[in-house]
């Protein structure tokens, strides 16, 4: 139980530190959100495919990419638990991405 405490710590610690950035990624997150729900022929439904290829993409080359961007590498990532860690940052990263390419695959999709 203490391990999980930690992680989830860490990454308040981590968010509080740089609240300006996360700030600014909401906003425009939202930005993009709201002029995408503008677009008239908007089919939230069309857009979950793009999203989802990508975020699958940047899950896999987080996880791969996250011990050295840590100065890390997978030979000190030895329990469970660090795995998981690795892989919860890789599905954070996967689902930021997600999240921002679902409203832009719609601006950008062609009507047929």
């Amino acid at each position: 139980m203490y391990e999980i405490w930690l992680i989830i710590n860490t990454f308040y610690e981590l968010a509080m530190a740089n609240l300006e950035l996360v700030v600014g990624i909401l906003v425009a997150w939202l930005a993009l959100m709201v002029v995408a729900g503008m677009k008239k022929t908007s089919a939230w439904g069309k857009g979950f495919m793009p999203a989802l290829a990508v975020a699958v993409l940047v899950w896999i080359a987080g996880f791969v990419l996250v011990p050295g961007l840590t100065k890390s590498s997978f030979s000190n990532v030895t329990y469970f638990w660090d795995y998981l860690v690795v892989a919860g940052v890789a599905a954070g990263f996967a689902g930021l991405a997600a999240a921002f390419v679902w409203p832009a695959s719609l601006l950008f999709r062609r009507e047929q």
